[in-house]
């Protein structure tokens, strides 16, 4: 029996149906195995919100200025934005990473690891130059490698960057293209943060005008021919995790995609990756649907910063006070349910 069927056999134990709590059982002994902990450890945890500007907002594809990741990224290491806020309520870290803001000199709460002041427009040359690209990968895999020797047992993904929709669906259009789903520009995009019809459009020429630029790219090159410092970034923290051991709690689509390129590149990671829900973007589903992920939560959110990553745990800690806590068939005055396949 591996340390996963141990959890579940443990759930199956406790006075209540069998599955009764579905998704939040299979993702608690998902978490319980990767960390090889019975009970699991869901105290220790840290959201690390990557934070980098995008060339391609010059074409329109957004409805603020660049100047937006600056003061967003300030207000989320300072704790005052909604991902801030719920962080504190629930008692996790929060820490806002800049990797390619496009500001001069460093941003007030945040950990200045700039690689450079935002990525080119993607439509004119390639967004990152392989060493940029790599240094976003590592700036990620260190970032790992910190919380692991600060003690943290669990990482909740997040971002930050106007832009960074546009970058994601057209990395997706191309890492989707192995699956054989070759999505349509309409498909790929959403509002992101609640672009008008005429930006919406805008948005998907851009799209579409990119996936016309290439009949197929490596994973490696679509996220650097297409995607952001951030998105980089937040791969390499996955790739590190995954090497320590480390959960990831997935925020949205954004993170769907760096999963995905992940996965991709770095098979293992698929074990380490906790969904967390669905947004509204369209291609969210899509993406889950590559990765063989179901996430629990439908809330049609579009927050991003981490904030649907941060929704899922207390649901998953008020499910780990039941498997920690809960009377078990005998004590309960009920004889066992038996699970038939």
């Amino acid at each position: 029996m591996t340390f996963e069927e141990k959890i579940k056999n443990n759930w199956d134990h406790i006075s209540k149906p069998i599955d009764g709590f579905g998704d939040f059982e299979r993702l608690y002994a998902k978490i319980a195995s990767i960390q090889k902990k019975d009970p699991a450890d869901l105290s220790h945890m840290k959201l690390i919100v990557f934070c980098a500007d995008h060339g391609i907002v010059e074409e329109g594809v957004s409805q603020c200025g660049k100047e937006v990741t600056r003061s967003c990224a300030e207000n989320i290491g300072k704790g005052l934005t909604s991902a801030g806020v719920m962080a504190g309520s629930l008692g996790i870290k929060i820490e806002a990473v800049d990797v390619g803001i496009d500001s001069d000199g460093p941003v007030d709460g945040t950990e200045f690891s700039r690689i450079r002041r935002g990525t080119r427009n993607f439509l004119k040359t390639p967004a990152m130059t392989l060493e940029e690209f790599e240094q976003a990968l590592s700036v990620g895999k260190n970032c790992a490698r910190n919380a692991k020797e600060e003690g943290i047992t669990i990482l909740l993904s997040g971002e930050m960057g106007i832009g960074n929709t546009t970058s994601a669906a057209v990395v997706a259009g191309y890492l989707l293209r192995s699956f054989g789903t070759g999505l349509e520009a309409s498909e790929l995009c959403g509002r992101g943060a609640g672009l008008s019809d005429e930006g919406l459009e805008r948005k998907r020429s851009v799209v579409r005008k990119a996936l016309s630029m290439h009949e197929s790219l490596s994973a490696d090159d679509a996220m650097r021919f297409f995607g952001g410092l951030e998105l980089a970034a937040m791969s390499g923290m996955m790739k590190e995790a995954s090497r320590l051991d480390i959960p990831v709690i997935l925020d949205g689509m954004l993170s769907h995609v760096c999963a995905l390129y992940s996965v991709m590149t770095e098979p293992r990671v698929k074990d380490i990756l906790i969904p967390s829900h669905m947004t509204k973007e369209p291609l969210c589903r899509a993406l889950l649907s590559a990765l063989s992920l179901s996430a629990p939560i439908d809330g049609k959110m579009a927050t991003g910063e981490g904030t649907g990553a941060l929704m899922l745990v207390p649901l998953l800690r008020l499910s780990g006070e039941v498997y920690e806590k809960a009377l078990k068939f005998g004590e309960s005055g009920v004889e066992q349910y038996e699970r038939f396949k």
